[in-house]
């Protein structure tokens, strides 16, 4: 997988591209061909006034020759960095990179309490992510995931704030607001710094092999992104791990500044933070989670959801027995006092039940009196309540967690609400198209309903004729280092284990049959406990459900349509019958639920993903929209 951008010239042929009137058309081309859908006239009016103002710097210094990439994207994420320049430094002779942030803002100032700025054009004047940290994250992630960077090159970041005056900047300085940024690698410049500008600029870049640099950045392997349970311990225990961009570290700044602003008695406040799969919510709450309590906050994980808060458990264990204690369930709040947390982070919030416990005596509740919504416990539980949640996740009858039911809870509570909505996606590749193309599939937020699937090259996609042809292909991958599953639809029985504790073989389809995965709290017989299934390597070889994929991810998922969701000449077709589980097939929304649980489980892949379906004319749906078929 190979970074790519919309465009690439050298700072000369870019300044006669501007002359001529032609950039904006090719970068409008480039976007039509490399992204696709609606680009925003915002976007464009920063490419026209933004970008000469670097390039005539460069010309300046006489760096015609430094190679320039506008709007540089590297493959786990769809993020694009506004300017990419690339030359050797002139002290070592290394390659130099210099990433730059273009900011057309003319006025900005600190948000007193917090690490975040105010700034023009933001919904409601909310605080925005600092510019500085924002182009910090874009240099992190360039040294964490290509290694050719970490390893023989200088990397560098500029804020090109052109419209903002020095004394406007002093005030956002970022010594000055704690910002934990090398000022040797990250800069920030005003509309009267461009003295300042270019001697930065020619200090960290001469022309000598800038075209055999760029090249080499551009064919530079990237490694893939990390599993959340691969490095949660050391998040949690030691250190930030995930390099957060754009509104990721703009609600890590802004729950921080929350708390910050809760301890010198402001109001309370719960913060609601909304994104798709792969939009780093439980990354987020994780990172929280390990950096609020390293500051000696008060700061607790919730979920409502066994498998992914014992996984989290078990592998924080094995490095602090003590962080075990750091996450908890939705229901465990019943009898908590008023505030008694400074921050609760309730993850996978769309997982809320209305109550935590059925009104009987034996929990307290003998007097006949209705027990209280289960998210009015959880915002009462901490003065900064947080809650992360996708609300297409709904997948069990009882789960009634969103947007409108949090702020609607609070409001009547007299607390105060403040929602991020996560844009960039970091799973499926980096590749938000994908994740469109399976809601659009699935009939899931879009009147387009199928689309044709038009191939990436950060993310793979296949159709198998048999399960057995998706279970060889996925078994491949191993050797390779990925990790690979496959989950299904919940349409077939769920027998007890044997006697002597193995597995039935439940799900069978001709002549392919294969277990569940194990219901076990411990490992028997070799096979991992239902918690440990999507990260115990021991769990291919056993079928994964909603229960035990939800909230997970691995390199490849394999999913299996049963007959409770099919393809027919008039749309989908639900089928409660088809569906064994008994939580959901009596479900109201059931037709919703299923076509929920079958995007959940499509989206936990990292780099790519199997499709089949039992129902033949499902399958050849999928076929027929390109979907590559894999050989038998």
């Amino acid at each position: 997988m190979a970074s790519r951008c919309l465009y690439q010239a050298t700072a000369g042929d870019l300044a006669n591209a501007i002359s001529a009137g032609h950039l904006i058309r090719e970068l409008r081309r480039s976007f039509d061909v490399l992204i696709g859908g609606k680009l925003d006239d915002k976007e464009v009016e920063s490419w026209r006034n933004s970008i000469p103002t670097v390039v005539e710097l460069l010309l300046e210094t006489n760096l015609a020759e430094v190679q320039v990439l506008v709007e540089f994207k590297i493959p786990i994420t769809d993020v694009r960095m506004d300017l990419v320049l690339v030359g050797s430094h002139p002290g070592s002779g290394r390659m130099s990179v210099v990433v730059v942030e273009n900011k057309q803002w003319e006025w900005v100032r600190p948000d007193p309490g917090s690490q975040m700025v105010h700034a023009p054009g933001a919904p409601n004047s909310n605080p925005r992510l600092h510019p500085v940290r924002q182009v910090w994250g874009y240099r992190q992630v360039l040294i964490d995931y290509i290694p050719l960077l970490k390893q023989s090159a200088e990397v560098s970041c500029i804020v090109n704030m052109h419209n903002a005056t020095g004394e406007t900047l002093a005030t956002i300085r970022p010594s000055a607001m704690g910002l934990q940024c090398d000022p040797l690698y990250a800069r920030m410049y005003g509309k009267d710094h461009r003295e300042q500008f270019k001697r930065a600029l020619r200090t960290a870049l001469a022309p000598e092999k800038a075209a055999h640099y760029t090249q080499e950045l551009l064919e530079a392997p990237v490694l893939p992104t990390g599993g959340l349970m691969a490095v949660v311990s050391d998040s949690v225990c030691h250190r930030s791990v995930f390099p957060l961009l754009d509104e990721q570290r703009e609600a890590y700044d802004y729950v921080r500044g929350a708390v910050t602003r809760s301890k010198q008695g402001a109001p309370k406040e719960a913060v609601v933070i909304v994104g798709g799969p792969g939009t780093g919510k439980s990354v987020i709450a994780v990172e929280l989670l390990g950096a609020l309590n390293r500051q000696g906050v008060r700061a607790v994980h919730a979920t409502g959801s066994r498998s992914f808060t014992q996984t989290l458990r078990d592998n924080v264990e094995r490095v602090d027995p003590r962080a075990r204690r750091s996450f908890s369930y939705f229901n465990s709040y019943t009898h908590a006092t008023t505030n008694d947390l400074d921050v609760l982070l309730c993850d996978e919030a769309h997982r809320l039940r209305e109550t935590s416990r059925k009104r009987d005596t034996r929990n307290g509740y003998d007097d006949g009196r209705q027990a209280p919504p289960q998210v009015q416990e959880l915002i009462n539980a901490a003065q900064v309540p947080v809650f992360l949640l996708d609300e297409h996740q709904l997948v069990r009858r009882g789960e009634v967690g969103s947007v409108q039911l949090i702020h609607d809870t609070a409001t009547a509570m007299g607390v105060k609400v403040h929602q991020i909505d996560l844009r960039h996606q970091f799973r499926c590749g980096g590749c938000p198209e994908y994740v469109t193309w399976i809601e659009n599939l699935l009939g899931l937020g879009s009147e387009q309903g199928p689309q044709r699937w038009l191939p990436l090259d950060t993310f793979e996609l296949y159709v198998a004729r048999t399960p057995a042809v998706m279970e060889n292909f996925l078994r491949t991958k191993l050797p390779q280092g990925h990790t690979a599953r496959i989950a299904a639809g919940f349409c077939w029985p769920w027998s007890k284990p044997q006697d002597n504790g193995a597995l039935v073989n439940d799900i069978k389809i001709d002549d392919w049959h294969r277990p569940w995965n194990s219901k076990a709290d411990r490992t028997v017989n070799g096979v991992p406990p239902s918690s440990l299934w999507a990260s115990d390597p021991a769990g291919f070889d056993q079928v994964g459900c909603i229960y035990t994929a939800q909230g997970f991810e691995y390199d490849y998922a394999g999913v299996i349509f049963g007959k409770d969701l099919t393809w027919t000449e008039q749309g989908w077709k639900s089928d409660r019958r088809a569906n064994k589980d008994t939580a959901v097939n009596v479900a109201p929304r059931f037709d919703q639920l299923v076509r929920n649980t079958y995007r959940v489980l499509a989206t936990r892949g990292m780099r790519g993903a199997v499709l089949y379906s039992e129902d033949l004319t499902t399958n050849r749906l999928f076929a027929r929209l390109g979907v590559p078929v894999l050989p038998e």
